[in-house]
């Protein structure tokens, strides 16, 4: 089995006793973990050559973010070599969905809207071969087609990119740069830096669904909040 050092794992947001894990093949919980079942097939390239090395446990070739869409069984699967997946039938059937995608690109966030049943976001991010490039994405189809929106950040690795939890125009990613807001789906951005460490990498985000505090971890340098008012 491979699995990344932060393999993806997500609790369903329809059934609290329903568990994703990835590996090379995506597993499913029905009973809070106590069984599993693979639901998918291998979803990366198998590639022997870019496996890693085994004695330092550093696993690649492995799925790196799911996200479930606004139906039960709607289910979007990134890995560490760049494919993207997507089912809407909890694992019965798969269909790769990279026309247009970088090829070899590593998935850092896949985010469904939680507003628009075929809009999906997806952060990609290629600081493992030395590239800079910010790599943000936006499908309206269900990831037929992906339009990029990262023109007007500043070329740096992306690490997270999630939706707003009211205004669906509203989305937030997160780079080796710091935190960025687009009121408009990725046209514009504005830097929401603020008091954080100079330059700090955003690692993840997301927003407290009761406080509605938008909450940061960094790379080094802890946690941070952004309340309601600031945002």
């Amino acid at each position: 089995l491979r699995g990344e050092w932060l393999a993806a794992t997500l609790l369903s947001k329809f059934d609290s006793k329903i568990v994703y894990h990835g590996l090379q093949n995506l597993y499913q919980s029905k009973d809070q973990g106590i069984s599993w079942k693979i639901i998918s097939p291998d979803l990366s390239s198998n590639n022997r050559n870019r496996m890693g090395n085994y004695p330092y446990l550093i696993y690649h070739q492995a799925i790196t973010s799911i996200s479930e869409g606004v139906t039960p069984g709607l289910l979007y699967v990134g890995t560490d070599d760049g494919h993207v997946w997507i089912t809407r039938n909890d694992g019965k059937e798969w269909q790769r969905i990279e026309k247009g995608l970088p090829a070899y690109k590593h998935v850092a966030k896949i985010t469904a809207s939680r507003f628009v049943p075929s809009r999906v976001y997806l952060a990609l991010n290629d600081r493992r071969s030395d590239n800079n490039e910010c790599l943000l994405y936006r499908s309206d189809d269900y990831g037929t087609t992906w339009n990029l929106i990262s023109f007007k950040l500043p070329q740096a690795p992306v690490n997270v990119i999630i939706e707003d939890l009211v205004n669906p125009n509203t989305i937030w990613c997160g780079t080796d740069l710091g935190v960025y807001r687009s009121g408009n789906r990725g046209d514009n951005w504005d830097c929401y830096n603020g008091n954080l460490p100079k330059a700090v990498s955003v690692s993840d985000m997301f927003i407290h669904p009761r406080e509605k505090v938008l909450v940061l971890s960094t790379y080094g340098r802890g946690v941070y909040l952004l309340k309601q008012s600031e945002q």
